[in-house]
């Protein structure tokens, strides 16, 4: 089983043409309505692909959340570590998307208010878990579920887009930090791939990885910088593009597949979800996975 302790959200997605910033009146292409969340939609790819998977994370007691665990239920994630809070409304997400280039832009609460007090976390429900991944929303189960996952020698893999306090306390239980290229940067106050690599290697207790979207990415298993495979697509929209990675990775190493190959794998999966709009209609199952990866490297061979 697969375990992720973060995020839930329910995502309005609005594409257009170009992103304006001025007062009036404007019109969208298309709009819709979809679970998010970088924990919850990387549940729902591992899933998809064939694992068992489980969700800790926050919802409202609205309609929102309602919408929230209906959407992770139709993807057989389990549910059971998700906690609906009272009194609180759901973290809602505004994306705009880009039609021409499938660049998007977010509009969210800086601090969900579902997040604001401390709950702790119920450490027997992670029984059975093989991998877990965390994100920074839900703090202090992070640290609670880091320290347990260390104690039974089971992988962490980190899924980081912002410093936020106390992110300092999870850097050296993590296996395996996947970040993107921005927050990297921001991160290490480097410019080079190399420094910025070897500059997050010393933070945490394993193997650092950066992505950067259709330019590909960069890992450092050992002294060497790397570089893992790059699947191009039209993209019609990278909303959830990188909750696809981290939760392809997570479901390829817990059936013990060597590091290079979860990344390529999870390269694959994250292209394929760019070809719809929205985090998760563009998620693939293993044989679609399968029959795109086989094509390109048949391609590619040709």
């Amino acid at each position: 089983m697969i375990s992720a302790i973060g995020i839930s959200t329910i995502d309005h997605l609005m594409v257009v043409e170009n992103f304006i910033n001025k007062e009036g009146t404007f019109y969208s292409e298309s709009y819709s309505i979809e679970g998010g969340g970088m924990a919850a939609t990387a549940m729902c790819a591992a899933s998809k692909l064939g694992s068992k998977t489980k969700l800790f994370s926050r919802i409202g007691d609205d309609v929102n959340g309602q919408f929230i665990l209906k959407g992770l239920t139709d993807f057989k994630v389990d549910t059971t570590g998700t906690v609906t809070v009272k009194n609180a409304r759901s973290f809602t997400t505004l994306i705009f998307i880009e039609s021409k280039s499938g660049e998007k832009q977010f509009w969210c609460e800086k601090k969900p208010v579902v997040f604001e007090k401390t709950l702790k976390l119920n450490i027997d429900l992670l029984k059975g878990t093989k991998v877990l991944l965390i994100d920074s929303f839900w703090m202090e189960a992070a640290q609670e579920a880091v320290l347990w996952a260390s104690q039974n020698n089971i992988p962490i893999v980190a899924d980081f887009n912002e410093y936020v306090t106390g992110i300092d306390k999870l850097f050296p239980y993590v296996n395996y930090l996947i970040v993107p290229s921005f927050f990297a940067i921001s991160l290490t106050q480097k410019n080079t791939i190399s420094d910025i690599l070897h500059s997050l290697k010393k933070m945490i207790n394993g193997i650092p990885v950066v992505t950067d979207g259709s330019k590909g990415g960069a890992y450092l298993p050992g002294d060497k910088v790397r570089n893992y495979k790059v699947y191009n697509v039209p993209c019609n929209d990278s909303t959830g593009a990188g909750d696809a990675f981290h939760g392809a990775f997570c479901h390829f190493l817990s059936l013990n597949y060597p590091l290079e190959r979860c990344l390529d794998m999870a390269s694959a999966v994250g292209a394929l979800n760019c070809q719809a709009i929205g985090g998760r209609k563009g998620l693939p199952d293993n044989n679609l996975l399968m029959s795109f990866v086989n094509k390109s490297l048949l391609n590619n061979t040709g």
